[in-house]
């Protein structure tokens, strides 16, 4: 029978260092530079993370300058409602607001006015809406300038969607009630 050639692995003894698949030679860097090395790139992968959470953070939002391209961003401004009871009576009156019963309640609209009421609007008409079906509550206002008007009614509410719109020309603002609304 055959017998296969001796070689260097075949003797244990006769090797003590790395043998087999480990033949890579031993690195002569000192360990605590492969250590440095290692906690300098996660401390640089941290930073990164934080500075890219920094930019995508909405709340952090402030003017970006992209000179590059000559172009500068701004946040548009936040809307604030009016304070019904900040106005003078004459002001208050001359502010109408129609309240529309889109639902098949026979006394949602007159709910509604109530509530406005109490908040300190005083020109409130109530309807039945020509749709009894409509689903979601919204404020229409007509021009730009009732928009603060039509967001301070919405809130008083608690009503999210305010909309332009001249659909309903006779009223400073009209608020259409729908089957979401909760009093």
């Amino acid at each position: 029978m055959a017998k296969k050639p001796q070689d260097r692995f075949d003797d244990k003894n006769a090797y003590a260092g790395r043998a087999g698949a480990h033949r890579q030679p031993i690195s002569r860097r000192p360990w605590w530079v492969t250590t440095l090395i290692s906690v300098g790139v996660t401390a640089g992968l941290i930073l990164a993370a934080l500075a890219g959470v920094a930019v995508l953070d909405a709340r952090n939002l402030k003017p970006l300058d992209i000179s590059v391209l000559g172009i500068t961003v701004t946040p548009a401004p936040e809307i604030t409602g009016v304070d019904p009871t900040l106005l003078t009576e004459e002001e208050r009156q001359q502010i109408t607001i129609t309240v529309l019963n889109g639902t098949t309640s026979t006394t949602l609209d007159e709910d509604v006015a109530a509530i406005l009421t109490t908040q300190g609007w005083v020109n409130i008409s109530t309807a039945d809406a020509a749709d009894s079906t409509i689903k979601i509550s919204v404020v229409v206002y007509g021009p730009d300038k009732n928009l603060s008007l039509a967001t301070s009614v919405a809130e008083s509410l608690g009503i999210a969607a305010v909309k332009q719109s001249d659909s309903y020309p006779g009223a400073t603002v009209t608020v259409l009630v729908g089957k979401d609304f909760v009093r």
